[in-house]
């Protein structure tokens, strides 16, 4: 049963300063929108029901416009997003660009000295930033054992194989995400700054933006878990993809140059289908393999298979997601509670978007 649908015309008075433009805080929104008919956010509000979900809310230019929770959530459930926290590592990177911590040319054995040592860690001194940022270092992925290690972080130094070249394959899973971790946290050492990759995202974008999350999980040696560790509420979620979709500025401020953010959403490696710490919706880009893909002759990607090639997402277990759609100027949050459920993106944004 659903908990409420707030009626649209309500939400201008519930939205939270998600808006970089303080002056359209307290604007009316409007019930019906020239792409988002209310009754295309109705149907696609009960299929995430249907499949598990706990709420769909969706932000357009800067206002909320949409908001419904179901299966027993409400506004303040903070359902675990997974593997959608990847993508706040994308703006993270960006922005220790600009600081000069990192160059994606760089190799990481710089700072993770002990990969120097080609005997024990043959292959590995290959490997650029750039390589972790696409997904492409070669490293293995080690799923069900990197999960179930007390120091993760050290785990991802030394124990895993190289697999492939630098820059060959696209390779999804938890690896590279641990390795930028520690070479982020090593980097901020050398400037003199006692903060671990967890601590520099909040101070330098959360705190600035004012999301606040519920929960971020850790390892048993206290590292927090980069690629998986984000429990939020939906409304505190979306400062962060309407940030994203602001070219990196909040309330006037410019937090992270536009052009340095834009670059995390170009192809780079392998994958057309994936840039530097998030999903893309190009043309024959695929998931997992090269097999999950859309269907052939489709003019959009795997998130949503009829065109809008430019969204960008955040894509989690048990199909949490954030959608961003520049040419929209929308931020499409869907969250559950559940760790594994049937729910599709084509099938949920088609709803949306036809």
């Amino acid at each position: 049963m659903k908990n409420h649908l707030l009626p649209i015309l309500m939400i201008a008075l519930l939205t939270v300063g998600c808006s970089s433009n303080d002056d359209n805080d307290n604007e009316p929104v409007n019930d019906t929108d020239d792409i988002f008919t209310t009754e295309q956010l109705a149907d696609a509000a009960h299929y995430s029901e249907e499949k598990g979900g706990s709420a769909v809310l969706v932000m357009k230019d800067g206002s909320i416009i949409f908001e419904d929770y179901h299966n027993g959530a409400d506004e303040d459930t903070a359902p675990h997003i997974y593997s959608a926290t990847k993508l706040f590592w994308s703006a993270v990177a960006a922005l220790a660009k600009q600081q000069g911590l990192i160059d994606y040319e760089e190799y990481v054995s710089n700072t993770i000295t002990e990969w120097q040592d080609t005997s024990l860690h043959p292959g590995k001194d290959e490997i650029k930033i750039k390589h972790l940022l696409n997904l492409s270092s070669g490293l293995s992925q080690n799923f069900l054992t990197i999960s179930d290690e007390s120091d993760r972080y050290g785990y991802a130094i030394d124990e895993l194989d190289m697999v492939s070249t630098p820059g060959e394959k696209f390779s999804y899973g938890p690896s590279n995400y641990y390795v930028f971790g520690v070479l982020l946290e090593r980097k901020l050492q050398e400037k003199g700054i006692s903060q671990n990759p967890l601590e520099y995202l909040e101070s330098e974008i959360f705190d600035k933006i004012g999301l606040h999350y519920e929960s971020w999980t850790h390892d048993e040696a206290g590292n927090p878990n980069i690629p998986n560790g984000c429990y939020v509420t939906p409304r505190n979620w979306v400062k962060f993809g309407q940030f994203m979709l602001d070219q990196g500025s909040w309330n006037g401020t410019q937090i992270i140059e536009p052009s340095l953010l834009e670059a995390m959403f170009v192809a780079t490696g392998p994958n057309p289908g994936h840039g530097n710490f998030c999903w893309l919706n190009n043309v024959n880009g695929y998931a997992l393999t090269p097999l999950d893909a859309a269907p052939e002759g489709s003019t959009g990607g795997i998130m949503y298979y009829s065109g809008y090639t430019e969204i960008i997402g955040g894509l989690g277990a048990g199909k949490n997601r954030m959608y961003l759609i520049p040419s929209l100027q929308t931020v499409i949050i869907r969250q559950t509670q559940l760790g594994e459920d049937t729910f599709e993106d084509n099938d949920f944004l088609a709803l949306l978007l036809n």
